[in-house]
């Protein structure tokens, strides 16, 4: 396999032995040896040679790599040269043929020979031939190098700034000529604005614009913030405070941004097509996940931290509106991404008053279906999501690293996630690529989950108030004013008059499509599921548990893997779905998923499974012990067993007497500490160990029971 061609360019990735930069290949004789030149040597040098294994193992060890040439702007063609430069030009060209035969390049002698040869033929010295060889040579034996000097003539790239009279260039169709400012009035003020705005705080252009006409034309604010102003619309505001088009303030800032020195120039792009143009109406969107790189704290105290959430978008193709969003700190699955589809397929008005944010629903008009929803090879091919294909929601799969394919909702995320300047700063908010010394966040993280909603609500709000491209707006559009230029008014118009490709959701629809499906049993304890059981009073009243005395059996269930106190069930009385919850009331007050109650379980288990272990251990230790006791028992058992008597009558006295022993204040002495047990036993000395009855004395016990047989 051909590992380089002629003529490309290569630079060392390491130090190498006689090569000190970055140099061109010229040619290769016999696949022996390479011949190259040095392009960015300091110095006029001639060819070199490589040997051709040598120069293929480099590449192989990446100790060279391939780079865009440095000569890919120098043209062919020549034209409007001045008549000396023209002249030389014919002349590299005759001497240059010469040097066709490359043999020459891997032998000095020759090489000298020919180039004195050529500036005797020329009348030219031979310094003079050896630059422009070398110059011929390094541009990839384009003649045009040699006079390329006189090809950019600095005259050709100056700019004639207007200094006064009219405005140039197209008239404005829509305002009048009275109206049109001129460039020579607003070229200072754009110029500032380009080096305060753009370069220093690298604000957009569209923003700097914004932010020129408010703060640099003396608008009074009452203008400003008044509802619906059309400052850009009004021919008297525009003729009074002298406003700069968008096209002028954008051609002087093209004038400036060629005018300003930059490290290398990039090779040019086509223009590609962009997703919207090919969507009828809204309805198409495009999901995807990304971190947000942000640290943050907890929502008890401010001192802990809890890591960097994911970020679920939803966004609608036609008009570029974000339609749902959600935010967690659960890692992408798909239990968060149907979160996002059901705050995309649900009214907004809910999300504002829990954040405490001053909206209202119009102000997000995003609550349908799509006809079809675009997604990454994740979630939506899982095993937890393969029911939504179900839902007439048509997914469309992307090919796998091809984030281009669903560039809409990345570009999105790329809007959201890095720092905008002039909009605010995010306290533990980090680059994705640290640099040497750069903050990672943590340190200054101050911002709580709920806090970052936010925040990002507001940030979403502010996205979907900004305008779309001119070209977005339909023809009939345009009557209802600059509302419709607004990605928010752009769709709600299009809801009514672009319509046909949404649909509101049913009611069950996130039953049976968002939420993860499966099967559970019914015993006459509940429904068990994955280890669990859970029980509802509507199981009984539809008599599932009196069923299920028969033997149990299956049905389907709905479920939320991040949450395993609960599971949902279909009534077919009522058509609807119904809630069972688990009889572990530990699992709902650590909010467990399924996951994590499966986790619990298993430490249970191990838990009582190591309190076995110990308890047998300890059992062991202690029967060496109990064993020797019990034989000393026996022992003096049969020692005294000939003094026993087993008469009930004397059972009846031994056991009143031992029940006598026991007997003492306070709960037999369980209230009082030892000394005050001690000072009761010596008050109240206890009987003597030997039996009354086998003195021959008659107990009390004994004349009641001869009054009782009398």
């Amino acid at each position: 396999m051909t590992t380089f061609e002629i003529n490309d360019v290569f630079v060392p990735t390491e130090p190498l032995e006689n090569i000190n930069g970055a140099f061109r290949i010229i040619e290769t004789l016999n696949l022996e040896k390479v011949v190259i030149i040095e392009i960015d040597s300091q110095y006029n040098r001639g060819p070199k040679w490589l040997e051709y294994d040598d120069f293929v193992n480099l590449i192989h060890s990446e100790k060279i790599v391939n780079q865009i040439d440095p000569y890919w702007q120098l043209s062919f063609l020549s034209a409007h040269l001045p008549p000396a430069a023209t002249e030389r030009l014919k002349k590299v060209i005759a001497f240059t043929e010469n040097f066709s035969q490359t043999e020459i390049f891997v032998k000095p002698k020759a090489l000298r020979s020919a180039i004195t040869a050529a500036a005797t033929s020329l009348n030219l010295s031979r310094k003079t031939i050896e630059r422009w060889l070398y110059a011929w040579l390094k541009s990839g034996r384009n003649c045009n190098a040699v006079v390329d000097k006189f090809m950019t003539r600095k005259s050709r790239l100056q700019h004639n700034d207007q200094t006064s009279g009219r405005k140039r260039g197209a008239k404005n169709p829509t305002l009048g000529s009275e109206c049109e400012v001129s460039g020579a009035e607003v070229a200072s003020k754009i110029k500032q604005t380009y080096e305060c705005l753009i370069k220093t705080e690298k604000m957009t252009w569209r923003s700097a614009y914004d932010e020129m006409i408010i703060t640099r034309f003396n608008i009074p604010p009452e203008l400003i913030l008044k509802e619906n102003n059309e400052i850009l619309l009004d021919p008297a505001i525009i003729s009074k405070y002298r406003l700069p088009t968008w096209d002028q303030f954008r051609y002087r800032c093209r004038q400036e941004k060629k005018n300003t020195v930059t490290d290398g120039d990039e090779l040019p792009r086509g223009k590609r097509g962009l997703a919207s143009e090919s969507v009828p109406g809204p309805g198409f969107f495009e999901i995807d996940a990304t971190f947000f790189q942000i640290q943050l704290v907890s929502r008890i105290t401010k001192g802990l931290l809890v890591g960097r959430p994911v970020v679920y978008l939803i966004v609608d193709l036609f008009d570029g509106i974000i339609a749902g969003y959600s935010v967690t700190l659960e890692n992408p699955s798909w239990a968060t991404a149907a979160l996002a589809l059901h705050n995309c397929f649900s009214p907004k008005q809910p999300i504002f008053e829990r954040l405490g944010l001053p909206f209202s629903e119009n102000d997000w008009p995003c609550h349908h279906l799509p006809n079809m929803l675009r997604a990454d090879r994740a979630e939506l091919i899982s095993n937890m999501g393969h029911h939504f294909n179900r839902s007439g929601i048509r997914v469309e799969v992307t090919p796998s690293m091809t984030p281009i394919a669903k560039g809409t909702v990345e570009g999105k995320n790329a809007q959201i996630k890095h720092r905008k300047n002039g909009r605010f700063n995010l306290p533990g908010q980090y680059s994705k690529i640290l640099k040497r010394r750069e903050s990672d966040g943590k340190k200054q993280a101050a911002l709580d989950i709920f806090e970052f909603e936010k925040i990002l609500v507001e940030i979403i709000m502010e996205l979907n108030r900004s305008p779309v491209r001119p070209k977005q707006i339909p023809p009939d559009a345009i009557p209802f004013g600059a509302s419709v230029a607004t990605r928010k008014g752009l769709h709600a118009w299009a809801l009514e008059h672009r319509a046909g490709f949404t649909r509101l959701m049913p009611p069950n629809f996130a039953y049976e499509y968002l939420l993860t499906q499966a099967t559970g049993t019914v015993t006459t304890l509940g429904i068990a599921f994955k280890g669990e059981v859970y029980i509802s009073d509507r199981l009984r009243e539809v008599g599932f548990l009196n069923r299920a005395l028969d033997g149990s059996y299956k049905i389907a269930i709905s479920y939320n893997p991040l949450f395993a106190a609960e599971i949902f069930f279909f009534d077919r009385d009522e058509s609807k779905w119904c809630g069972a919850y688990n009889t572990d009331p530990e699992v709902y007050r650590i909010k467990a998923s399924f996951s994590e109650a499966k986790e619990y379980r298993t430490l249970q288990k191990q838990l009582v499974n190591q309190a076995k272990l110990e308890g047998h251990i300890a059992s062991k230790k202690r029967q060496t012990y109990i064993r020797k006791s019990i034989r000393e028992a026996i022992k003096l058992r049969n020692f005294d067993k000939e003094n026993s008597s087993k008469n009930a009558i004397d059972i009846i006295a031994n056991r009143a007497e031992e029940k006598a022993l026991h007997r003492a204040e306070s709960m037999n002495g369980a209230l009082n500490d030892n000394k005050e047990i001690l000072v009761s036993a010596e008050l109240h000395p206890t009987p003597e160990k030997n039996n009354v009855c086998n003195e021959g004395r008659d107990t009390l016990w004994e004349k009641v029971n001869a009054v009782s047989r009398s």
